[in-house]
This record gives C-alpha cells, structure tokens and sequence, in this order.
C-alpha cells in the first residue's frame, strides 16, 4: 500500500458546469482543507457558505500493472460527486464522513479529477431540514489521498479486545480466491507480536491470546498492526486495546470507575470554518486535556477530524462521538442517510481507543421508536465494544441506547444545577448529562466581571451537582468554545457565545473551572481587584478558582487572611477558594482600638458591605458607642468605612494571592492597579511543518499589565505582516477583542518566515518561524 497526499494546487471556483468536467478550469488556486467562502468573524451573510462548487486537480499517475488506485476524501460539505477525466465515478451525500472512490478504471497517465461540492442545505440528509445551531460552512474541508494497492486490498480492519484477548476483523476488497495473511503487532518499531492465518472469502475474523497494555488515560498505550498479503504490504492502522463498560452509578474504563468531566466542542475556526488542517485539530484536544484538565469531549454533533481523534488516542482523552444532526428528523430517504452516516462513523472511527461513547440518536430530538431501533441495531451490528448514548433534552424518554444522556439546562443561577435523576429516568439507568449552561447564560470574554464571574459560578455549581448525585456518570459542559451559527441563534451577530473559551479558544473566567479540577498546581483569582468596575465599588467577596489548599492573601504586603476551600462546592475534587473579608486584622494593626472594637467594627462593615450599607439595631448602637467612646465624628467614621472597604480616593492597592498545596507554596498571583501595559505574543509552534498540506499556528497578541492580567476592555488595533512563506488567515488589520487576540498563520511553502505585529500605542513585536 503506498498513500499519497493530494492536498496542494487545486483550483477552486463558484458555480458548476458539466463541461468542467472534461476541460481544465480558469480558477482560483488553492490548498486543501479549504472553505468555499472566507467569512468575517461576525455580522456576515450565511448563504455565501450555500451553493454549488466546483474544485478540480490536475495529477500525473503512472499505476503499477496488476495494482489499483483509490482517492479518499476525509470530509466534503455537503455532497461531493467526483468525476476522472469526465467519467463520474460517485455521488456522496454526507459532510461529516471519510469516503474511498476506486479510480483504476478511468486512469490515465494524465488526469484531470473534479469535484462537485453541493454544500446547500438540502433536508434530504443530515443535520439537515430544519433549523441547525451551527454553520456547516462548504467546501473540501478536510483532506484528499491517493491510496495504490496490490489487486487484493484491504477495505478497513477493526481491532478491539480485552486484557487478555485481542480480536482483528478485516474486510478485503478481494481478487484472489486463497490469501495468506500475515498480521504483525508493533510497540513503536519493535515487533511484539505475529499472527498468520488464511483467507477464503472476504472477512477475516480472529480472536487471539495477548501480551499487549492496557490503554489508559494516564498511561495511553498504542500499538501499530501490519497486515501482509501473500507476503506483500496492504494495511497498517494504529489501535489501543481497553475495556468500556456502565452500570447505574459509573462508567468504566478497564474496570475502573471513571468520572466523566468534560466539555462538549464544535470544530470551527474564526474566518475559514471547518477548514482547518492537522496542527490546529490536534491543538484543540491539548487545549481540553492539558489546559482545561477535563477527561471526555463531546463532539458535538459529528464525528470529528481524525487528527483530532489520533491526538485523543495519544494524549488519554476519551470521546464521546455521534451521528449528524440536531433537534430534526426527516422522512426515510433522510434516515437511511442517518444510518449510514452512523454506520461509516463506526467503522472508521473503530480503531481510536479514544472514542469511548457513541451517539446513536440525533441530538435533542423527539422519540422515535421505530428509528431509534434501527440506529442501535446497525451501530451494534459492527460495534458492541462501546456502550450507545442518546443525546435528548426531556426526562421519560423512550431509551434504547446504554446510558441515558441528557441536556439538562434547569439551572437558572439560583436554583438547583440538576434535576433529580429520578425525575427524568429510572434511577438504576445508567444516566450521564451531555450539556448544561451554555444558552441559559451566553457570556462574551469582553463582559464585565460580574457577568463573568457569575458564568464560572454556574459552572462551579452544575459541576458539583453531578459529584454530588448519585448515578450520574458525569457531566459534560456546553461548550468548549463559541462558535459561528445560523442568524436565527446567537447575539444576532452569527456567534453563539456560549464557550468557556472564545472562537479563538481564548480563557473566560469560567474555564478556570475545569482548570482548577486537575492536579498540576493551579490558581486563578476571577476578578480584576478594582473597585470602579462592581457596583457601587462593593467588592464584596472574591473567587479563587484553584485546587490548593490554602490561600494566602496580601495587602500591599501585609497579611490580611488565609483560606481554604469553599464548602459551598465541597462535592468538587477541588473546590473554589471564596475570600468574602479583605479586611483581615488591618483595623486592629492600624488603628487604635482595642481589639474587641476593632473586631467590632470589622462586623459591622462587612455586615453593611453585604447589605447595602444597612445596620441592624444592634450594629448601630455597637458603633454609636465607639463614635462616642473614642470621640469620633460622623466624617471620621466614613473615612474608617472608605479606607478599609470602599476604597474611593485611596492610593493604589496591590493584592497578592499565594497558593500552597501540602504546606508548600506552589503558585503566586498579583493584583492591583496599572498603568504599565504591553503586547505579549506568544505562538502554539514556532516550527511549522509544510509536508502533507499546509501547516497553521496561532499567534496570540494580549495586553497585559504589569501583573500578567489582561486589559479585558482593550480594542487596540493591530496592524499584522508576513515576511517569507506565510500568510495571514483573514484582515490583517484587526482590534484587540476583550484585550486579545490570535492571528492564525498559515504556510505557503518551506523556509524562514516572520510576523510581524505593529500597535500605534504599543509599539512593533516580531516572531521567527521556521518552515519545514
């Protein structure tokens, strides 16, 4: 087997006509993964994603006598009809799933291959035929191989198993009547184990003892299988060997209880869609696993990118995967679509030890019994390794998949975070929750702190709702990041800001949720410390999103309290740190009360911080004692008031926070005011690799001040330039956002390139890329 990428010099136009099929077109060139329509980042016309395209790739081929060649297209949006130098050789209908086309019989030395990409949304299949709470843009998106075989190829293998035993099943494209076969295991390069048998038909299934590990999240251990045909190379596929099981209480990863905390994700990027090649996808799935500390994702509501999947397998983040669609289901023709969406999925996404769940029911729609029979039935026709789930949004519901997943949005802020179990399944029902939040409180990186702080408590507070019920496997947030949508959703700007990260999968507050549940040392104080951004500067308390210990915190150097975890979120593995006194004993040191008055006063103050400068009876007559006793005016006592909680008129105030965890001090956070800011830039690689496809990084632009925290209200324009093989992923004039933003680069060739980006207020920052 020999792969070939066939992902550069393409040409690209609007419109399709038959005779394009036999003559080469005048067009745009360009690089796969591509997008029929660069968009702005918000405010943009949908329908310019809507149409029919044309895509064409002139190639020469010289095919080995007795070998046959296939071309494999990972993702078109949303139907693709291929033709080779004119003769149409397939219709694919489906903009999520990886299809194969055999060209051996219409190949010549030189060739000419187009591709018809209808990406209007026809209701003929999914996710299609009513309103859909994304865009699914248009265009060859993922990428295009090349794939020459002996005449005997192989069509796909499956391999799953347990500790001790491994099972291989192969379907082979067949043209010999007797094959042997010889099936090779490899840990890296070194051969582990070898297995031969002998082939009379089509299939191939064996079950073999084995010495292989376990795949775990901690430890994801993969293993590459060879397959040889009548001695020749046909196949490889990487693979991980683990057990999944459920029962009413908990899911199970090689018999071990696992809560799922998680992130649902939608795989779009600012300006280009869906078009994002290999770097990026794998990007995002470091971003959940070792940022955001969770251990499951949603994709949600498609299969993925395989290079997301491949980054699953090798860094241990399990996923939960599932066929097209939302909310709408259509006539037959639209559900045997659905089933065979489903039916590609599960094959091609078998061998990811990562994917852990699959989605056998389109998300948040009605009951159909008869449907959702057959969905599990071709699902479990090819996998009964992995446990089925059904995404829906109502308790009582019909079930005929493993688990009973649910998008519970009942919390409202002050409320419960989840319904009773029981109210929405049978308590022994395996029960899992695959969104919450989300809508019910969109929230921009740009709001202010209030709004931002409140969508972390919601967070903090769904979460620890599901570590508190029993029989709830898990929970999984909406969403990961925000995200372009149809104009019928979202602030009427194309955006639904409903991510934990921005579309540029830049921090809110509420990600320090999920941050602060691992157990690498972190801390993160959600608030910017100033008085004149809360109402009526009453800074009432404080929220530490950290997994220490203890708290420490300091004004302008002095001690003013130390705090542990809050009881109010005490289910968390780690709960937040609530400081609701930024007095401290500051009265006592400072003044000369005694220090029961000052302990007194102290009360009192924070009593009326909390109460809007109310007193109870009690309160007052405390304090007109200690005017009296201490010969204090009215005027003296909103000074005391003022200096040691408003804060109006006061010099500057520097806060610092210190974490400790096990008695040692592990991490150290400042707050306070600034007039010092700068750009910082920093870059997810700094060598891009110009190999298979293009390469992409991002480059992210902050202002910060002289703590680190970023000027969330900055809109600072930013003018960017490329030096060398590299280009910029949409305007090159462009303002901060919230303070922030990325500059995605994409690579045009190999050698040295440079940004650079330039500030009239912040002056010119400079980055060196090397292009391999």
């Amino acid at each position: 087997m020999q792969k070939t990428a066939l992902n550069f010099d393409w040409h690209f136009k609007s419109g399709f006509d038959e005779n394009d099929v036999v003559h080469p077109i005048s067009a745009q060139s360009v690089n796969l993964p591509h997008t029929v329509e660069t968009l702005s980042k918000n405010y943009f016309d949908e329908s310019l994603t809507q149409g029919l395209f044309t895509y064409q790739k002139a190639f020469t081929y010289e095919l080995e006598e007795n070998h046959r060649l296939f071309i494999e297209f990972e993702g078109v949006m949303s139907k693709a009809d291929i033709y080779l130098n004119g003769e149409h050789l397939k219709h694919h209908v489906g903009g999520y799933t990886a299809f194969k086309v055999e060209l051996t019989d219409a190949l010549d030395k030189e060739n000419l291959l187009t591709v018809k990409v209808d990406s209007r949304e026809t209701p003929d299949h999914p996710p299609f035929g009513n309103v859909i709470d994304y865009l699914t843009y248009g265009g060859i998106y993922r990428e295009v191989s090349l794939i020459e075989t002996r005449s005997d190829a192989v069509d796909y293998v499956l391999v799953d198993g347990t500790e001790k035993n491994m099972s291989i099943r192969m379907i082979v494209l067949k043209q010999h009547n007797t094959l042997k076969v010889r099936l090779d295991v490899l840990d890296e390069t070194s051969l582990v184990e070898s297995f031969k048998a002998t082939m009379q038909n089509d299939t191939l299934a064996i079950d073999v003892p084995h010495s292989l590990t376990l795949w775990t999240l901690e430890h994801p251990k993969l293993y590459t299988l060879k397959i040889y045909l009548n001695g020749d190379f046909a196949y490889e596929t990487t693979f991980g060997l683990r057990t999944l099981k459920v029962d009413a209480h908990h899911f199970y990863l090689n018999d071990e209880p696992i809560f799922l905390r998680g992130l649902n994700r939608h795989q779009s990027y600012p300006f280009v869609g869906y078009a994002m090649p290999a770097s990026a996808q794998r990007k995002d799935a470091e971003i959940l696993k070792d940022d955001l500390g969770v251990n499951i994702v949603r994709s949600s509501h498609y299969p993925p990118s395989r290079h997301f999947l491949d980054r699953c397998d090798e860094i241990g983040l399990l996923v939960f995967t599932e066929l097209p669609g939302w909310q709408h289901i259509g006539d037959e023709t639209w559900k045997a679509q659905a089933i065979k969406d489903l039916e590609s999925l599960a094959i091609h996404d078998y061998n990811h030890p990562s994917v852990a769940i699959i989605g056998t029911r389109i998300n948040e729609s009605q009951d159909d019994a008869p449907f959702y029979r057959r969905t599990r039935e071709a699902l479990k026709n090819i996998d009964t390794s992995r446990p089925t789930g059904g995404v829906r949004f109502f308790g009582k519901s019909e079930l005929y998949e493993d688990i009973y997943t649910l998008n519970d949005f009942v919390h409202r802020g002050k409320n419960e975070g989840l319904s009773k179990k029981t109210k929405m399944t049978n308590k022994n029902t395996p029960y899992l929750i695959t969104e919450y939040n989300g809508h019910m409180f969109p929230t921009k990186a740009f709001d202010d702190e209030m709004k931002r702080v409140e969508h972390a408590k919601r967070h903090f507070k769904v979460l620890d709702d599901a570590y508190r019920m029993k029989g709830v496997m898990g929970a999984i947030g909406w969403c990961m990041n925000d995200y372009n949508t149809h104009s019928e959703f979202g602030s009427n700007d194309h955006i639904c800001y409903h991510g934990v990260l921005d579309m540029n999968r830049h921090t809110k507050y509420a990600a320090a949720v999920y941050a602060s549940q691992r157990d690498k040392p972190y801390m993160n104080v959600l608030s910017m410390m100033h008085i004149g951004e809360i109402p009526g500067g009453e800074l009432k308390e404080v929220l530490v999103a950290t997994n220490c210990d203890k708290v420490e915190l300091y004004k302008n150097d002095t001690l003013i309290g130390t705090h542990k975890p809050s009881r109010m979120y005490k289910h968390l593995p780690h709960p937040p740190v609530i400081i609701n006194d930024l007095i401290g004993n500051q009265i006592e040191v400072h003044e000369s009360f005694s220090k029961r008055d000052a302990a007194r006063i102290k009360e009192i103050m924070l009593y009326m911080l909390r109460h809007g400068l109310k007193m109870r009876l009690k309160h007052k007559l405390q304090f007109a004692w200690i005017l009296f006793k201490y010969k204090m005016s009215y005027e003296d006592a909103v000074k005391l008031y003022t200096k040691y909680v408003g804060g109006w008129g006061e010099k500057a105030t520097q806060y610092t926070f210190k974490g400790y965890k096990d008695g040692e001090l592990v991490t150290t956070c400042s707050k306070g005011s600034s007039d010092t800011y700068g750009l910082a830039l920093s870059e997810d690689q700094k060598t891009l690799h110009h190999d298979k496809t293009y390469d992409v990084t991002r480059v992210n632009i902050e202002l910060k001040n002289k703590h680190g925290e970023r000027a969330f209200y900055a809109q600072e324009a930013i003018e960017v330039k490329t030096d060398g093989p590299l280009d910029v992923i949409g305007p090159v004039k462009r303002p901060l956002s919230g303070g922030i933003e990325s500059i995605w680069l994409k690579t045009l060739g190999k050698g040295k390139a440079s940004v650079t980006v330039s500030s009239e207020n912040y002056g010119v920052h400079k980055r060196a890329f090397d292009i391999v």
